[in-house]
């Protein structure tokens, strides 16, 4: 019986979009999701995007080794054996390392680094500044905010700066001190 090519579109198309999405979130280049949970209010809950990155690779590893044998069949037979182990060592490495990282608080807080360092260094008034600083930026900055780690902690420690010494006239910081 045939797969309807829809539920396998979605089937592919959902845990490939999901590890890229979670991807970028533990790489660092995208920063948007992590810096809108700091503009919240209320007790802040903790997310760690390393541990659903692992279910998903996990996830896309069992899909495109359920899909890969199929589509290799007609090429070769060593192909599509290859293929699907491959997946399946993909698949059993990501379950391990999940369940590796979920047990250690130290590996489960390692990626992304810079968001775990604001959690760490900066009080929950700074982070929230920060989140909403985030959202004044003009989009082409956040993109290079987002590829550059360093430019980014810079911006960061500059918003802490201007959140511990109060400066809220841009125009003329230095007013609070006569």
């Amino acid at each position: 019986m045939p797969v309807p090519p829809l539920l396998v579109f979605l089937f592919v198309v959902i845990p490939v979009s999901l590890t890229v999405y979670y991807g970028a979130l533990i790489s660092g280049l995208w920063k948007d999701p992590l810096m809108a949970r700091f503009r919240g209010y209320g007790d802040e809950r903790r997310v760690y995007p390393l541990c659903r990155f692992l279910d998903w690779t996990a996830l896309t590893a069992l899909v495109g080794g359920l899909f890969s044998g199929d589509i290799l069949l007609p090429l070769s037979y060593t192909a599509a054996t290859f293929a699907p182990l491959s997946f399946f060592v993909l698949l059993l490495m990501a379950l391990t390392a999940d369940f590796l990282v979920r047990r250690h608080p130290d590996l489960r807080e390692s990626l992304p680094r810079w968001y775990f360092e604001l959690l760490r260094n900066a009080t929950r008034q700074e982070r929230r500044f920060i989140g909403f600083a985030w959202l004044r930026l003009p989009r082409r900055l956040r993109w290079r905010l987002n590829g550059d780690q360093a430019a980014f902690r810079t911006w960061a420690d500059t918003v802490r700066i201007t959140v511990i010494y109060g400066a809220y006239d841009p125009n003329n910081p230095w007013t609070m001190w006569g």
